[in-house]
């Protein structure tokens, strides 16, 4: 069976370190160049709006946003890259409804902005988690970042696991051998639940660099996660901290992380520090091993699309 070239797409947002979500799709681009596919970034930039909640300076400078706006949506600029990422910007040229192209979406998407005939949909989280909404097309195909974020009843195939992991571990590592002292936290998609622990005298990360995020993580004892799904978990691991996830209620630690590996140096609330302890050594090497096997899963990625769409 002979198989035309395909062209790949990644609709993606402006880098942004501190989103591990769009961290996977600039480094899903990467690593497809660096399979020897054709790989691009389509870069969203969302269009300013003017609303009654903005200030009159906001209202005032409103058409020099609009103007930033336009200038990075079509000029073509490194803006919103990684320069240590192979990822090259597609801006002009997309052709609509032909065979060759294949478009990857986030599942926080709706529909199909590009019109692209080809489309699949990467669940990096549960369907609907952010927006409230699932706007997916009839012919769409589904990945899924993590088994728990896989929904079968859209997607029959149990085995398209594409998991890209960029382990940052230039950054985050253990310089603090001696004492410790104090909390940190993170909120991010747990923002909206109800704080368990004393933030009194804790430090909040959201929204502070990875140099940050990691210089604090060898300065205090224990990190706590209203997160359940991110990596800053593993990372504070890394880092020297007693990392713990407040649980969810109804949700066993099971169910919270299927897979064994995914657990270690993780508590699962405070009455788990002891157990997670057991395993933290382990965590590095998980992480490593998962980053290796991104090759793998992205080559199988792409050997099932062009078995799907990539027929002469």
């Amino acid at each position: 069976m002979e198989y035309k070239k395909l062209k790949f797409i990644v609709y993606a947002p402006p880098f942004n370190e501190n989103s591990g979500g769009v961290m996977a799709l600039h480094k899903l681009c990467d690593l497809l160049n660096e399979s020897e596919e054709t790989a691009y970034l389509y870069l969203e930039f969302r269009k300013p709006l003017i609303t009654d909640h903005e200030s009159l300076l906001m209202k005032i400078l409103y058409p020099l946003r609009l103007f930033k706006y336009y200038f990075l949506k079509f000029v073509p600029t490194s803006y919103g890259k990684n320069l240590f990422l192979n990822t090259p910007r597609i801006i002009y040229g997309i052709k609509k409804n032909i065979d060759n192209t294949v478009v990857i979406y986030p599942e926080i998407v709706s529909g199909n902005p590009l019109e692209v005939k080809n489309v699949v949909r990467w669940l990096l989280h549960k369907p609907g988690f952010h927006t409230g909404e699932i706007n997916y097309g009839k012919s769409d195909i589904y990945f899924f970042y993590q088994v728990i974020f896989n929904d079968p009843t859209i997607n029959p195939y149990d085995d398209h696991l594409l998991s890209v992991l960029w382990v940052r571990d230039d950054i985050y590592k253990k310089t603090n051998f001696g004492e410790r002292k104090g909390i940190c936290y993170m909120l991010r998609k747990g923002k909206n639940r109800k704080i368990t622990h004393d933030t009194e005298n804790s430090i909040l990360l959201d929204g502070k660099s990875h140099g940050e995020v990691a210089k604090v993580m060898n300065e205090c004892e224990y990190f706590i996660s209203y997160d359940m799904e991110t990596m800053y978990s593993q990372y504070a691991v890394l880092c020297g901290c007693k990392s713990i996830v407040i649980p969810e209620k109804g949700v066993s630690k099971d169910e919270w992380q299927p897979k064994k590996e995914f657990q270690y140096g993780i508590a699962y609330g405070f009455d788990d520090i002891e157990e997670a302890e057991k395993t933290k050594h382990l965590v590095y090497d998980v992480l490593k091993k998962i980053e290796d096997e991104s090759n793998q899963s992205v080559s199988k990625f792409v050997n099932r699309i062009y078995t799907l769409v990539g027929k002469n």
